[in-house]
């Protein structure tokens, strides 16, 4: 059976990788030059000297398994391609969550607790949204967005945490993300296995990551 894969973005390669793994005949159609959507290279210059630079700042987290399962069998070394960092959200002041080397989630709530720049109200509210998301097993209604998820959260605590890993993760507004995707992230991340938070920073321009 022949199979179409339309766009070469990380979900289209994906999808033809798969597609071949299980025995189709597959055909990847892209419309640029580059594979790779919205996290490629792009030809730049610096200083006169020709350069491949990344089309967007674009970062993985230790949660993506099938992310980090699909490069390994592509035979990417992802210990060499990406550096593992614990995730940090802090200012230029120093305010803000940086998490410690702790299994999970024992490193949420440490990183809770010892937030800079954090009130007690922050610190509680937090505490206390997360544990409704536990209780309701990461599940909401659907339609709800981030910012419906978190009602009753303070707001030091949701422009330090929420609004920055809800972009980072989803690279979309809090007010216009799924509410459901954000829960499967932060139980994956933050409430699940031990690494899942890290930040994984690429090493290599974006193509030479996966698409290529």
């Amino acid at each position: 059976m022949r199979v179409a894969v339309i766009g070469a973005g990380w979900a289209g390669c994906a999808a033809a990788v798969e597609a071949t793994r299980l025995g189709y005949q597959t055909t990847l159609f892209e419309t640029t030059r580059i594979p790779g959507g919205r996290a490629r290279r792009v030809g730049g210059t610096v200083a006169g000297e020709a350069v491949a630079l990344d089309n967007g700042q674009h970062i993985l987290i230790g949660a993506y398994a099938e992310t980090l399962r699909l490069m390994k069998d592509l035979g990417i070394d992802t210990s060499a391609a990406l550096l593992r960092m614990p995730l940090t959200l802090q200012f230029p002041d120093g305010s803000g969550l940086k998490l410690p080397n702790l299994p999970a989630p024992l490193d949420a709530l440490a990183g809770i607790i010892t937030a800079r720049g954090w009130s007690l109200a922050d610190k509680f509210s937090m505490l206390k949204v997360a544990v409704g998301w536990q209780l309701r097993k990461f599940q909401c209604e659907p339609g709800q967005s981030v910012t419906d998820l978190c009602r009753g959260l303070s707001p030091g605590a949701m422009a330090s945490l929420i609004e920055p890993l809800c972009v980072s993760a989803l690279n979309t507004p809090a007010d216009r993300a799924s509410g459901q995707v954000f829960l499967r992230v932060m139980h994956d991340s933050l409430f699940s296995e031990s690494g899942g938070s890290n930040l994984l920073l690429p090493r290599t321009d974006l193509s030479a990551l996966l698409p290529d």
